[in-house]
């Protein structure tokens, strides 16, 4: 039995999670989005401190799934790390244009492995296993914090004289200036922050988030600052048009395995913020078999209909996993990218006129967020019961996990003498009862103001309903 726990250790270690479209997808989506705006700015953006150039597409990729936090992609790492973490940065800018460009030259999706990711950027697996915020609902969520956060900088950007303006009419820029110290002075935004970045730590000494930092930053950085806000905010945007993320219930699978209580071994691990190795296989399951090739039909808040693709099928042709030479043409494409580009209007409107225009209302990128159509969509367990008929038996629809998670989801119960069939049948017969509790939760949280405010209301039922 001892070595049963050393195989899903090294499992875990070197798992494939494949839990969200692709950073090649992340990224072509961003800067499909952004060459199609007439934007005052080109497309490169440098984090504050180490001189390296990312695209648009580049940080909504990079967001999320490899960086935990915008502060911690857009400031430097302790000088006892740098080099090796700005080699990281080269290096994963490196595999994402490798997936790029096989969007756009082959037929074949191709990149880097999440290996290759893994070695370059050490979070990258365990922001995989954590991963919440990239599923339903709790995308939306994140969405909005950090689309509000993007707002926020790009009314500091806007307020913020540049040397030039100083000069030609210092009287005027010292008001603005006041403008930006009262804004930094209310604003919580510093103890929302964690320690890391409020306070200057003995042993990695590096920039911290003060007020008199972010009062102090020039224009260009804060207009930075707004980009790399909302790139966090485009990446949780994006995912909700992949079908693995629509509606599975990952808080609710959670609970599911917990109340099971088998003695999996990332709860005794206590370093997983949330999921553990059953979740994140039960939760992979649905994801990989939710809308895989046929998409999922949805409409929106602007009534359009159309169907949405899974991970490595967005820019595929219809029906098929071959990737297609007219991709920025094909449906599942356009629809991501016009969330994108009224996301990025609306930071670039605050930035050049002061003027919000999401003010008072929802969130224009979230019009376009789609919205299952089950008039003609499956419930996500008839979804399921069809890929068991279609597979012949409950165990294996176990193939449908790569072969890694088969293997931590077999191994864990095995610690408990626990037939994985049995647990699947148990699984798939609370699922009904997962979908319900997800509303639930739905309801409860978007009765919160920024929630209520910020999410489109046609959007809302949709996630009301959700099943």
């Amino acid at each position: 039995m001892r070595a049963i726990p050393i195989i899903i250790i090294l499992t875990l270690t070197y798992v494939k999670h494949a839990f969200a479209f692709d950073a090649g997808e992340h990224a072509k989506i961003g800067d499909l989005a952004f060459s199609q705006m007439q934007l005052p700015i080109s497309n490169e953006f440098h984090n504050l401190e180490v001189d390296i150039a990312f695209s648009y597409g580049q940080l909504v990729a990079l967001s999320g799934d490899m960086y935990e936090s915008l502060e911690e992609i857009a400031l430097n790492d302790p000088k006892i790390l740098n080099g090796f973490f700005e080699r990281n940065r080269n290096s994963l800018k490196q595999c994402i244009d490798r997936e790029i460009h096989s969007i756009e030259h082959s037929t074949e999706y191709s990149g880097c492995n999440d290996m290759r990711l893994a070695s370059k950027k050490l979070k990258y697996l365990t922001l995989a296993h954590d991963n919440y915020s990239h599923f339903a609902w709790h995308n939306v969520k994140y969405y909005v914090q950090y689309h509000e956060k993007a707002l926020w900088f790009a009314q500091l950007a806007f307020w913020k004289c540049t040397k030039e303006q100083i000069q030609k009419n210092a009287v005027d820029c010292q008001d603005k200036q006041s403008k930006i110290d009262k804004l930094v002075a209310q604003s919580d935004y510093r103890n929302r922050l964690k320690s890391k970045y409020r306070k200057f730590p003995k042993l990695f000494p590096r920039k911290a988030f003060s007020k008199d930092y972010l009062k102090a930053l020039p224009k260009d950085k804060l207009i930075t600052l707004a980009v790399f806000s909302n790139a966090f905010a485009d990446h949780f945007l994006t995912d909700m048009f992949s079908a693995g993320h629509l509606r599975v219930p990952r808080s609710q699978v959670d609970t599911f395995v917990e109340s099971h209580g088998e003695k999996d071994i990332t709860y005794k691990q206590k370093k997983r913020k949330q999921g553990t190795a059953i979740s994140g296989a039960l939760t992979q399951l649905l994801h990989n078999t939710d809308g895989y090739i046929k998409g999922i039909s949805v409409t929106n808040s602007l009534k359009h209909q159309f169907t949405i693709r899974s991970d490595k099928q967005l820019f595929s042709a219809v029906n098929m996993l071959e990737l297609s030479q007219e991709a920025p043409a094909l449906q599942q494409v356009v629809y991501p990218v016009n969330a994108v580009k009224a996301s990025l209007n609306e930071v670039f409107t605050v930035i050049t006129t002061g003027q919000n225009p999401a003010e008072d209302s929802a969130f224009a990128a979230l019009l376009h967020a789609p919205i299952i159509d089950f008039e003609k969509a499956q419930t996500l367990h008839e979804n399921l019961l069809e890929v068991i008929a279609e597979n012949g038996a409950i165990k294996k629809i176990v193939n449908q996990m790569t072969s890694q998670m088969s293997l931590i989801f077999k191994g864990s119960l095995l610690l408990d003498d626990i037939d994985y069939a049995d647990y699947l049948q148990d699984f798939i017969t609370a699922l009904p009862l997962m979908m319900k509790a997800m509303r639930e939760q739905i309801k409860t949280e978007s009765a919160q103001k920024n929630y209520s405010k910020r999410v489109p209301e046609p959007l809302m039922k949709g996630l009301l309903i959700i099943n």
